[in-house]
């Protein structure tokens, strides 16, 4: 579900709950632990956060919408990732939607896939995004921007996303991308 890897001084953490990495408790609960064990180790200098498969995050388990959810929420772990002692980068893929993309945006810096989309679409899903994306949206998009994907549903390329600054840039593999100085 989740992996911790290493590469000299760069921390990776791998989300892998196919088919689709759907944000789920286990899964919130494993991505919280293996941030505090990230963040442990001596002479970390930045982490990467990745899914496996054909999409970063996707969102949160509808499945287990009803009732209370257990913490960690994902606006705990988004202010984890932006509280990280080191820069986090999230490497992204396929669709970085809902939970997926309060997750993204909870790093200091955002590298996608050209194919990569991005939304937050559970409004249409009578849902209320609760993981602090809105917030973190308006700043980096503006009130107009933001509006226009919590309340319109409107899904972004990754050449949108990037032209509009929700992301930094746009690579053929974007997990390598810790090693450039233009981003961290």
């Amino acid at each position: 579900m989740i992996d911790l890897g290493w590469d000299d001084t760069v921390a990776t953490i791998t989300i892998d709950n196919p088919p689709v990495n759907a944000l789920t408790n286990a899964l919130r609960g494993a991505l919280m632990a293996a941030l505090g064990e990230a963040a442990a180790r001596p002479g970390l200098s930045a982490l990467v956060l990745r899914g496996a498969g054909r999409s970063f995050v996707s969102g949160a388990d509808l499945r287990e919408m009803e009732g209370p959810r257990p913490t960690p929420s994902t606006a705990d772990l988004a202010m984890a990732l932006e509280e990280f002692p080191v820069p986090v980068v999230a490497a992204l893929h396929g669709h970085v939607l809902g939970g997926g993309l309060e997750l993204a945006l909870g790093c200091a810096h955002r590298v996608a896939t050209e194919t990569t989309r991005f939304g937050l679409p559970e409004l249409s899903l009578g849902i209320l995004a609760a993981g602090g994306g809105v917030q973190r949206l308006t700043r980096l998009l503006g009130m107009a921007g933001a509006l226009e994907l919590v309340l319109g549903g409107v899904t972004l390329s990754a050449a949108e996303a990037l032209d509009r600054g929700l992301i930094d840039a746009v690579a053929t593999d974007p997990s390598g991308v810790y090693q450039t100085e233009d981003v961290c």
